[in-house]
């Protein structure tokens, strides 16, 4: 049985600003206000990691994707979230908590996560693949 379509990375033009470049452009009332400086919606825990990153851009963050049982993987080019609960919408396949997918999860560096600049909940991952990586149910 093929698998339900995987969220897709963003297309590579305009996906070269990296995180580290992004916080340190961002001002302090577009971290609490994203929304406002066109940012669309930002969780705390995506506006800690990017406040973390422009105090030390060499500082890891934690990308999150929803995928299929068992894949556990992330690739480059893949994309990624730095929110757990935005990782969690991706995961819910239906009504039904026992059809949503796992979601997988690892530390890399800040520099490896690119941007287009235009919403802050979605990124693609220019790092080296990650394989291996442990399944979390999505809504633990």
């Amino acid at each position: 049985m093929p698998y339900p379509t995987l969220p897709f990375p963003p297309r590579s033009e305009g996906w070269t600003l990296t995180i580290p470049e992004l916080a340190e452009v961002m001002g302090e009332e577009a971290f609490n206000n994203p929304r406002d400086h066109g940012y669309g919606e930002c969780d705390p825990e995506t506006r800690h990691q990017l406040r973390k990153v422009r105090d030390a851009p060499e500082v890891h963050v934690r990308i999150y994707r929803a995928l299929p049982a068992g894949l556990g993987e992330i690739n480059t080019g893949d994309w990624i979230t730095l929110s757990r609960d935005y990782a969690r919408q991706y995961a819910m396949r239906d009504d039904e908590a026992a059809h949503d997918w796992p979601i997988v999860f690892a530390d890399v560096e800040a520099r490896t996560v690119l941007t287009d600049g235009k919403d802050l909940d979605q990124y693609r991952y220019a790092g080296a693949s990650l394989s291996g990586l442990r399944d979390h149910a999505a809504g633990a």
